[in-house]
């Protein structure tokens, strides 16, 4: 789906198979969504999914790779493969906010998840191994 190099697609598909992407618990979301659907490369690879942080950080682990706690008040991992950053973050829905700043709970809601969002880009998402949902 993704336009991606050759060294983005085999970090990719590691990240990919650990999250359970194949099971659809995770999507990728926002810039790299949009980019695919124009047909440009993508830059980075954010994605969300419906697993906890501390499950992200597991799996993530136990495929050898690396997970660096970047935000996990707001659900957020960052994931490294092959010297490759991905921004993971759990689904979430604001509880509570004071401008930018949310107190969040996380959900397995997709849509809900989407309404948050800050921007009507950032709401898509996609599987990246079967395209936009």
């Amino acid at each position: 789906m993704a336009q991606l190099t050759t060294a983005q697609s085999e970090a990719a598909a590691q990240v990919y198979a650990a999250l359970d992407v194949a099971g659809g618990r995770t999507r990728l979301v926002g810039g790299c969504v949009r980019d695919a659907l124009l047909g440009h490369p993508c830059a980075d690879l954010d994605l969300a999914t419906q697993l906890l942080p501390d499950q992200v950080i597991a799996r993530i682990a136990a495929a050898g790779l690396k997970a660096v706690p970047t935000g996990l008040a707001h659900g957020t991992v960052t994931v490294v493969a092959a010297r490759r950053p991905f921004e993971v973050t759990t689904l979430r829905e604001d509880v509570a906010t004071n401008g930018r700043h949310a107190t969040v709970a996380f959900t397995q809601d997709w849509a809900r998840d989407a309404m948050r969002r800050d921007f009507t880009i950032n709401a898509l998402s996609a599987n990246p191994l079967t395209g936009p949902l």
